[in-house]
């Protein structure tokens, strides 16, 4: 009998804890957009409030103290308001580094600038290294990211400590401890807030693509199609479409059964995709037919777009049960016109696909603008 060797259960919770830090490559973008504007909302807020304290600081400190407690409290105002106008293209987790780290360091500064220490506590300021971890809870993010952020609410205690040249006491301990417990909790609501992130994205994706092919359906055109129609009436950038439909669809799935159909309708959909721009649309519009969407391109362009496609599907070959099942595409192009509706678009759209179909398939056909008599 052969012998079996068990996987360490070690392994498995390596793989899990591994997985556990990952963030999907399609929801980066969602991501990174929270944690921006976060931060651009809680930096100015958090600018003024710092300002906002040199009132109390004068009722309570000794006036030496206030000039110098006021010109760092505005520093780090500067500081925050900077963070804020950062640029949109600058990493997410380097802008979260730097909103925490200004405030662990302004923070952490000001109560060594005081004498005597004990009165940090008093008015306060002994909160701050608490209060930036529990930030952290605010922005979906690993749980490995929020320990490292964490980093710098803790070197802002450790400093306090070191500055003292005393031994650590039970209050000393106790806020070790209660800052380990808001990095934990920070941590574990950061963690969660990104698997709800990741799943809330999936669902949505899942909702808004077909499920054989991966392109967008139906009513995810409809609504990009109608956002597109907008900006092209605001702006008049051109706005082309394309309707595709596979040749004798039927005779495969005939000949071939409906698996082989299938698996030509997902390759065929694959060739779409790879033909088109970052900007365009590719959707599954029902049956063997498809629509693409082509933003800020005028019919010629177009007309090169489906010629490629053309191309492209009429050279695959799919294989199913050992034979290779050829497939090719007929397409028809137009470009909306001034004051045309989406509806009156798709319709001279399909148009133009049926004088395709018409002429011996395998084609591109482009319709004639509103009022023409010929393609």
């Amino acid at each position: 009998m052969a012998e079996t060797i068990d996987e360490p259960a070690t392994s498995g919770l390596a793989s899990r804890i591994a997985a556990s830090t990952r963030v999907p490559a399609a929801c980066a973008l969602e991501r990174d957009q929270i944690v921006h504007a976060r931060v651009r909302t809680l930096a100015p807020v958090l600018a003024v409030l710092t300002l906002g304290w040199i009132v109390l600081d004068a009722a309570v400190l000794r006036p030496a103290d206030v000039a110098r407690i006021a010109s760092l409290r505005i520093a780090i105002a500067a500081a925050l308001m900077l963070i804020a106008r950062m640029p949109r293209r600058l990493p997410a987790p380097v802008m979260l580094r730097a909103f925490v780290w200004v405030q662990a360091l302004g923070f952490g500064a000001m109560q060594l600038l005081l004498r005597p220490m004990d009165i940090a506590g008093e008015v306060g300021y002994g909160l701050f290294p608490f209060v930036i971890a529990a930030q952290l809870a605010l922005f979906p993010a690993p749980w490995t990211q929020t320990l490292r952020d964490a980093i710098a609410p803790a070197t802002s205690l450790a400093l306090v400590f070191l500055w003292r040249h005393a031994a650590l006491g039970p209050a000393d301990w106790r806020d070790i401890w209660l800052l380990v417990l808001l990095t934990a909790l920070a941590a574990w609501t950061a963690q969660a807030q990104l698997r709800l992130l990741v799943d809330l994205l999936g669902a949505r994706r899942e909702a808004a693509q077909d499920a054989l092919t991966g392109l967008a359906n139906r009513r995810t055109l409809d609504v990009r199609l109608a956002a597109e129609h907008e900006r092209v009436r605001r702006h008049g950038d051109p706005l082309s479409v394309l309707m595709l439909d596979l040749d004798f669809f039927k005779r495969v799935n005939d000949e071939h059964g409906h698996a082989a159909g299938d698996r030509v309708l997902a390759a065929a959909a694959g060739a779409l995709a790879d033909e088109l721009r970052a900007i365009d649309l590719g959707a599954r519009f029902g049956g063997e037919e498809f629509c693409a969407m082509l933003p800020e391109t005028p019919l010629d362009d177009a007309l090169r777009v489906a010629e490629r496609i053309r191309r492209r599907i009429g050279a695959m070959q799919t294989d199913f049960g050992g034979k290779a099942i050829p497939v090719t595409v007929s397409i028809g192009a137009a470009q909306l016109a001034e004051g045309e509706t989406i509806g009156s678009l798709l319709a001279r759209t399909d148009a133009a696909l049926y004088e395709a179909k018409r002429g011996g398939r395998n084609r591109c056909v482009a319709a004639p603008a509103p009022g023409d008599a010929a393609a």
